[in-house]
């Protein structure tokens, strides 16, 4: 069962998911990453919703019922058939039990996708600079800007807001680098994979 502040780690197979996985490589652990990551929360019953910013994804946002280039929200079950269908995978990470969202934490979520972030265009830019290696811890790194939000820039601003993540850039992070991060800081652990491997 998901519960809000989970993170869905996409594993996509269409060629532009297969260029971010192996572009954002790394000897660190998952050696292979996401091309893509959403966050679960509420909104409206019976509740739970998938928090994304992406341009490819097939189905209208629930809330602006149209189709989105950037920041919406999705049936989780659905998102997760995506990529399913298309001979991907979905890893679940939560936070651990010292870390978990709590109701008051889990509303706030919901409120700052909602109000602050819903219907942002997806950040190309920031996507495309964010799978550098050198350029990315260099001084000329631009600064974020969270008009336009990518995946994993989303999420990262979110954690930082509630100090699940260290404030720092969030447009330095690509969807690998921040679930490395994650792990590497013992804030979250894996929970299940879509589908189960045996």
């Amino acid at each position: 069962m998901l519960q809000p502040g989970d993170i869905a780690a996409c594993y996509g197979t269409d060629f532009v998911s297969r260029l971010i996985r192996f572009g954002t490589g790394s000897l660190r652990r998952p050696m292979i990453g996401p091309s893509h990551v959403a966050m679960i929360g509420r909104v409206g019953t019976p509740g739970l919703a998938w928090f994304e910013s992406t341009s490819m994804c097939p189905t209208p946002c629930l809330v602006r019922h149209e189709h989105v280039e950037g920041v919406q929200v999705q049936i989780p079950a659905e998102r997760i058939r995506h990529y399913l269908a298309s001979g991907g995978r979905v890893e679940i990470y939560r936070p651990v039990e010292f870390r978990k969202f709590t109701p008051e934490e889990s509303k706030v979520l919901t409120s700052i996708v909602l109000r602050d972030f819903l219907g942002c265009p997806y950040d190309f830019g920031g996507a495309m600079l964010a799978g550098t290696r050198a350029f990315k811890c260099s001084a000329l790194f631009p600064g974020a800007d969270l008009h336009s939000l990518f995946c994993s820039e989303m999420l990262a601003a979110i954690l930082m807001r509630f100090n699940r993540l260290n404030h720092a850039n969030p447009t330095r992070y690509s969807p690998a680098s921040l679930i490395r991060e994650l792990l590497q800081t013992g804030v979250y652990r894996l929970v299940h994979t879509f589908p189960v491997e045996v």
